[in-house]
């Protein structure tokens, strides 16, 4: 795998310069050496990586190898901004004891580092880079490592490395067992928040395959064809603090619909709950026909799910009194809104801007023949569900903890809404501006995760 990661780092991401805004934390960083007293590279090194070379003059003389320092205002910033919305490593009081690989510190570094003024996101590539050539077992970190950064290449918009990626680090996950029950049992000793971290592990995998899969536009993915039986996750308050309880089953899960007593459970649940939904939805696209009966399953399906979600899960929940997000269970709405569009705008009747569709990565929906009469109530949906996405993007007015796979859906909501406007009579202009002013929110919130996500900035052009 680490041959793999190092082509990918090489051909993936591109030099970044831009400024990104820093968000303030609570602990106070640690003198963080410079540049060139951390990211050494040896005279083998510079031979066989010749991208990471710094501009230096020809007779500098070599620098020697220096002992690995962690950058604590990094880190700090990865679990500030990044880990909300993929909670998969060990709560942050805990990060430092666990004693993580390099490798995965370094990949810690490099997310942190997009959101940092100062860090300089080619010595911290340069140095994922090296610790990865000195690593080559299978491992659960090697797999934490492998999916945090296949998130990193997509927001960089360099879906086929990414995919790459996704693939070896799925194959990676299977050899281990990570699929499997046991598996934490055996690798986690006694520590039940290590095997919950685990368990998140491969239920992020799954959900990063499930949406990847959605964005390619692809009808299946890996991880929805293993029979895998991993215990769900549990509460992310639970697990912050380090008390990780009996989890429950997916049995436990899909039969609580006919449970005499509601049972309310984690958002992590619901947000795999809704990327199994997503997975059908992909079974059914597709230029082939596709019986009404079926879409009408699946249609029924997603609106199941926001019936039964407890009231503390709804849409008008996931934002408390301090205006805190739960990140994950607003991932879970936007994936079931984004599987509506996914499944109903290339059935109905909307005009597609190709030429927008074009150079957007995910927000082509090729047009599909209906065997009915019913492509406005196709579009109608569509269109509602493009209007629940821009609501949930206006939930916050910072976007740096939204999930850098946000921006797929949010372009395709913005696709559905310039959809409908182009068929409104001048005349009405009420409606045009309200398609407006969605169009000028979704546009707002890619242009302010652009800051860090190069893939949010490639959407605005288009």
């Amino acid at each position: 795998m680490a041959s793999i990661f190092r082509s990918i780092l090489q051909q993936a991401l591109p030099a970044s310069s831009d400024p990104v805004v820093q968000t303030s934390v609570n602990q106070a960083p640690i003198c963080t050496p410079s540049a060139a007293q951390w990211f050494p590279l040896d005279d083998a090194t510079a031979a066989s990586e010749p991208a990471l070379l710094l501009c230096e003059p020809s007779n500098s003389p070599p620098r020697q190898h220096i002992s690995w320092v962690d950058d604590e205002q990094l880190v700090n910033l990865y679990y500030l901004n990044f880990h909300p919305s993929h909670p998969i490593l060990l709560p942050r009081d805990m990060y430092w004891q666990q004693e993580y690989p390099r490798y995965l510190k370094a990949i810690v570094q490099f997310i942190g580092g997009h959101f940092s003024h100062t860090a300089s996101l080619d010595d911290l590539r340069g140095s994922v880079t090296r610790e990865f050539d000195q690593n080559h077992k299978d491992t659960v970190e090697m797999v934490q490592a492998g999916l945090l950064y296949t998130i990193i290449i997509f927001a960089q918009n360099s879906s086929e490395q990414g995919q790459i990626m996704l693939d070896t680090t799925i194959e990676v996950a299977l050899r281990l067992g990570m699929h499997q029950r046991d598996f934490v049992t055996t690798h986690a000793g006694v520590l039940t928040v290590l095997e919950e971290s685990i368990r998140r592990t491969w239920y992020e995998l799954y959900v990063m395959d499930g949406c990847i899969a959605a964005l390619l536009r692809k009808s299946t993915f890996k991880t929805n064809t293993v029979n895998a039986d991993v215990l769900l996750p549990c509460d992310d308050f639970t697990y912050e603090a380090g008390m990780c309880f009996m989890p429950a089953t997916m049995a436990d899960f899909h039969g609580n619909v006919f449970a005499e007593e509601e049972k309310v459970f984690s958002s992590f649940c619901y947000r795999i709950e809704a990327v199994r939904l997503l997975g059908r939805v992909l079974t059914i696209t597709g230029k082939h026909g596709v019986d009404r009966d079926l879409v009408q399953a699946v249609d029924n399906a997603l609106a199941a799910f926001l019936y039964h979600l407890p009231r503390s899960k709804s849409e008008a929940e996931i934002s408390n009194t301090f205006g805190d997000l739960d990140e994950l269970m607003l991932q879970a709405h936007t994936i079931i809104q984004w599987s509506t569009i996914l499944l109903h705008y290339p059935r109905g009747d909307l005009i597609s801007p190709e030429l927008l569709t074009h150079d957007v990565l995910g927000a082509n929906c090729t047009k599909l023949l209906c065997p009915c009469n019913r492509q406005h109530i196709h579009s109608v949906k569509a269109i509602e569900a493009s209007k629940i996405i821009s609501m949930l993007a206006a939930l916050r007015s910072t976007t740096q903890r939204h999930t850098p796979l946000f921006v797929y859906p949010l372009a395709l909501a913005a696709v559905v809404q310039l959809s409908i406007g182009a068929m409104h009579d001048k005349s009405s202009r009420r409606c045009l501006d309200q398609h407006s002013d969605r169009v000028k929110l979704l546009l707002g919130v890619l242009k302010s995760m652009s800051r860090q996500w190069p893939a949010a900035g490639i959407v605005l052009p288009a």
